[in-house]
């Protein structure tokens, strides 16, 4: 058996293991080291494509293609905007994910002459914890894990950003000969996700462990774009271009077949040409209105050709990234002091993009980011496999990653005087230990006892502040799960814990008033722990508190 990690990437997956003591990267063939993260379906031959063999198929005829599908799974239950690319039927997003990530683990399994990974470490976006909407694609991406159970003895979800974080320090460890001390500020840029972490490094025993201080991001989908990173601005280029050819808005450019075989098309001369983009952007920097005369490429759409010029390049990524970018740069740079200047790591292979470096550059008053850079990084491939490296000497148990709660989360109590009181188990940004029981405490630091009924609500909170929590009642199966282990008006103890596959589960003990805290949950075992699936499919009615 081996032990896997994989970063699961909106443009591209790779697999690494542990080869003689260092990560690699294994290669799905000859040729490259990734997985472009497409699938294709052939509505003809009823058959699935994965990969470079999918990428290959992009607007053949009785082709639809998947591509950003690990963004869309927070989005899936919005029925229009994931018919809109193509995702209908029986081909949900969910679904052409669990495919896709099985192909990824067998092939790599087959690859190794392996039969089972023993732990798989998966990469998830740090931004699926910044919203209620998103932090459910986590518990679907974990349900999906789940169903590999036949390939995967055990798996855990880490932060993407964290991961790159390990493999960083790792790597320093390793170029320098010394151990690292200090922060770094993780930049993770890819396809469909922009996040950032703020991490501090010490060394426990023989091991290196990473604690993550501050972690950011964006990549909800917005309107017909797929995060606010690389798929969304080559997108917004096509959009652009097409307009302009066409004499039609951007936005009744229709996402289709052959929308999709441009944008790879822009896509592969972005890559291929990374040096000339650096040049012309470089040369009109002083002068940018001169970039409208700057051909870059001419793209297939239909049967029209369509000419992208630096100008469109420009102006897409002043509309869809440069704000974004800078919103959470300004949420990364709030947790720093003023004399603090941690490593800066770029991964993801958006940051190769020159306006990215220039704008993240700008913003730290750096004289060249990548000066910093070559302290961490061996090789400059290696900032698009750091993540996959990370999650590899996770699994391992090379290093090892505090887990940090981006979520808060109790039951409501309320007062004599009707007051809420935010008596939280678990705090956003809290440290916690996977399957440790945490129960909400008063201000003397004592367990708070409650009536406990199916009615009663839940307190969620995504914000560093307290008082942000939301209120949410338990839906459906939860709230069955509670009446079941309680009855009207029982005075009991309510705690949570968060598993390695980050899923929650709420401990419901029968109060005992002549017990001690420390008892509950090793002497007095709970009478009832309840599971929970996704926020939406635990909780509703999720409103501000404003009464009783």
């Amino acid at each position: 058996m081996i032990n896997l990690g994989i970063d699961f990437g909106s443009t591209y997956t790779m697999a690494s293991v542990l080869e003689n003591g260092v990560p690699v990267t294994v290669q799905p063939s000859n040729i490259t080291y990734n997985y472009p993260s497409i699938v294709c379906y052939d509505t003809v031959k009823n058959k699935y494509f994965f990969g470079s063999s999918a990428r290959d198929k992009l607007g053949k005829p009785n082709i639809i293609a998947f591509r950003g599908f690990k963004m869309m799974l927070a989005q899936q239950s919005d029925e229009a905007a994931t018919c809109e690319r193509g995702y209908t039927g029986e081909n949900t997003p969910e679904h052409i994910t669990e495919l896709f990530l099985r192909h990824v683990i067998t092939k790599t399994l087959s690859n190794l002459h392996e039969d089972k990974v023993d732990l798989l470490v998966l990469g998830a976006p740090e931004c699926w914890f910044q919203s209620l909407q998103t932090v459910d694609a986590r518990g679907v991406l974990r349900d999906i894990c789940l169903k590999f159970s036949d390939v995967v003895n055990r798996f855990e979800l880490r932060s993407e950003p964290t991961d790159a974080a390990a493999f960083c320090v790792w790597n320093y460890e390793q170029k320098k000969k010394e151990k690292f001390s200090g922060k770094i500020l993780v930049v993770d840029y890819g396809g469909g996700t922009l996040d950032t972490a703020l991490v501090s490094v010490t060394h426990v025993q023989d091991k290196i462990q990473v604690k993550p201080e501050i972690l950011s991001g964006i990549g909800e989908n917005n309107d017909k774009e797929i995060g606010k990173a690389g798929i969304a601005y080559q997108e917004a280029v096509i959009r652009k271009a097409i307009s302009a050819a066409q004499g039609i808005s951007e936005k009744e450019v229709p996402t289709d077949k052959n929308f999709d075989r441009a944008v790879k098309q822009f896509e592969d001369t972005l890559v291929a040409d990374c040096d000339y983009v650096d040049d012309i952007f470089t040369q009109y920097e002083a002068v940018p209105e001169g970039l409208k005369g700057e051909h870059f490429v001419t793209v297939e759409y239909g049967s029209e050709a369509i000419d992208v010029d630096f100008a469109q390049m420009k102006a897409a990524y002043d509309e869809t990234i440069r704000d974004s970018l800078k919103r959470v740069l300004d949420e990364s740079a709030s947790g720093m002091s003023a004399n603090e200047q941690p490593y800066l790591a770029l991964v993801g292979g958006f940051c190769n993009f020159y306006l990215v470096r220039e704008q993240i550059r700008s913003y730290f008053r750096l004289g060249g980011v990548n000066e910093q850079v070559k302290t961490l990084f061996h090789k400059e491939e290696d900032r698009e496999k750091a993540i996959a490296y990370g999650a590899c000497l996770l699994a391992n148990s090379i290093m090892e990653v505090c887990h940090v709660a981006g979520f808060g989360i109790s039951m409501a109590i309320y007062n004599g005087r009707n007051e809420l009181i935010k008596d939280y188990a678990i705090r956003y940004g809290q440290e916690y230990i996977p399957d440790r029981v945490y129960f909400p405490i008063d201000e003397h630091g004592r367990i708070v006892p409650m009536v406990l009924t199916e009615a009663d609500k839940f307190l969620l909170n995504f914000s560093k502040k307290a008082d942000n929590g939301l209120l949410a009642a338990p839906k459906a199966k939860f709230a069955q799960a509670l009446k079941k282990a309680t009855k009207e008006s029982m005075l009991a103890v309510v705690g949570f814990s968060i598993d390695a596959a980050e899923q929650i589960k709420v401990h419901i003990f029968d109060y005992d008033p002549d017990a001690k805290d420390e008892e509950y949950g090793k002497s007095i075992s709970p009478k009832s722990v309840i599971a929970l699936s996704t926020f939406k499919g635990s909780f509703h009615n999720i409103k501000i508190p404003t009464e009783r």
